[in-house]
């Protein structure tokens, strides 16, 4: 033990002046006291009450700022993702191993003090018991080899035992058809023949039935107008001109049909949709003037005198000239009725090929593109604006293949040519009566 002893300094001129050496040490022993008294002043003693506000704040670093804040040092595993989960805590002027406690618990943790270190565990699912005490600190060293267990592992097995139980029924039922006839034998004879033949044949509904068939197809549509007087034949000549020819037309139908032996009777209702591609061009001048040129100069004498000859062509020079570019898709839809009749031509193994004629009945349902006016000028028009016939009388032919798919289905190509008896446009000075070939595909079902 060394005794504080008490040395008086005289002061003078000479010993009040302090080396630097002396300097320096004095101002490292006053550091260290200032780093003392702070971390005095920084750790608190565990019945110490403190206040903790944190707001979204992620969970291991607001464990980390315990020790800056509280001198508590807590250890946790980082690498667990639990820990970068963003927490809100809030605690006013409670104990700090109550606040680290509550603050662990919330989101499912405990703590255990070993030395001056408070470790972080798990807590399990089925501890209902606050772990809020500290342990004591012993002073015995640990081994390095101590192992501790906090999550019991535990294993159960289940037994699942499923019995399948089959039954099977088995059902035979068995249908007794009597059939009495008070003729004579040669009679009865015939009458069974007749129903042999109407059971066992699979074409029964193709020869004797009724069916419906949904059928969709293109049309081949090419417009020739002709002239009704010479006048207008300029007129018919640009329609012909502007119009292409086109595939695009197109029909789509339903048609219900009786089957008579050889004969096939059928009626039909179908959306037609003519279209063709209207193409024009158009140049308008306005003002100008002629542009006078001598093309030759001759001359010619009598007696003494000569007389010039000039001969003078003149050109119309306009003013103004603009040019217009008409480009569209002119459509027709019509509302078609008919009626026909089919007549077997020929069989294969599955096919059966009919020739079908038939009549019916269009009208106009809308009309869209451009037209020319029936003036001089020919301008170009809506084609709303120009009246079509109301009604269209038609007269089709026909030739079909019947492709059996199964007992209830076929397959029905076909290829069509169809022509109307009316003129396309009502009260126009040019004449049109479309007629074109088609081709179409359906399905038929026998019922």
């Amino acid at each position: 033990m060394l005794k504080e002893q008490n040395t008086i300094i005289p002061f003078s001129h000479n010993t009040a002046r302090l080396r630097p050496d002396s300097l320096i040490k004095l101002l490292f022993v006053l550091l260290c006291i200032q780093l003392g008294m702070h971390n005095v002043q920084a750790q608190k003693q565990p019945d110490s009450l403190v206040s903790l506000q944190v707001q979204n704040k992620a969970f291991g670093e607001v464990l980390e700022n315990l020790y800056e804040q509280f001198g508590i040092k807590v250890a946790f595993n980082a690498s667990d993702p639990i820990f970068n989960k963003a927490i809100s805590y809030t605690a006013d002027q409670v104990p700090v191993l109550e606040m680290l406690s509550s603050l662990l618990e919330s989101e499912g943790y405990g703590y255990r003090k070993i030395g001056d270190q408070y470790n972080v565990y798990k807590l399990l699912l089925n501890n209902k018991q606050d772990d809020t005490e500290a342990v004591a600190e012993s002073s015995i060293q640990k081994r390095a080899d101590t192992v501790f267990i906090q999550n019991p592992v535990i294993r159960t097995d289940t037994l699942i035992l499923k019995d399948t139980i089959r039954q099977t029924d088995t059902l035979v039922i068995r249908d007794t058809i009597r059939i009495f006839v008070d003729k004579p034998v040669e009679g009865r004879r015939s009458r069974i023949k007749d129903v042999r033949k109407d059971v066992f044949n699979v074409d029964a509904n193709r020869t004797n039935g009724k069916g419906v068939e949904l059928f969709y197809g293109r049309n081949y549509v090419n417009a020739e107008f002709k002239a009704g007087n010479a006048e207008s034949k300029q007129l018919a000549a640009l329609w012909n001109e502007s119009l292409e020819p086109s595939f695009i037309s197109q029909h789509l139908g339903v048609r219900l049909h009786k089957c008579s032996n050889k004969w096939l009777f059928s009626a039909s209702v179908t959306y037609l949709d003519f279209a063709q591609n209207f193409s024009h061009n158009r140049t308008i001048r306005t003002g100008g003037y002629y542009d006078m040129d001598t093309l030759d100069s001759y001359y010619s004498i009598s007696g003494m005198d000569t007389t010039w000859f000039h001969v003078i062509d003149s050109a119309y020079v306009p003013l103004e000239e603009s040019n217009y570019s008409y480009q569209t898709t002119n459509r027709i839809g019509m509302l078609h009725l008919g009626v026909d009749a089919a007549y077997l031509v020929g069989q294969l193994p599955g096919v059966r090929f009919y020739a079908r004629a038939g009549l019916g009945l269009a009208t106009v349902i809308y009309k869209k593109g451009f037209a020319f006016e029936s003036q001089a000028e020919y301008e170009v028009m809506d084609l709303k604006d120009l009246e079509l016939s109301p009604l269209n009388f038609t007269f089709r032919l026909a030739f079909l293949a019947r492709m059996r798919l199964s007992d209830e289905l076929d397959l029905v190509p076909e290829v069509s040519w169809q022509m109307h008896f009316n003129d396309l446009f009502k009260d126009y000075p040019i004449a049109t009566e479309p007629s074109y070939p088609g081709i179409s595909l359906g399905l038929v079902y026998y019922f």
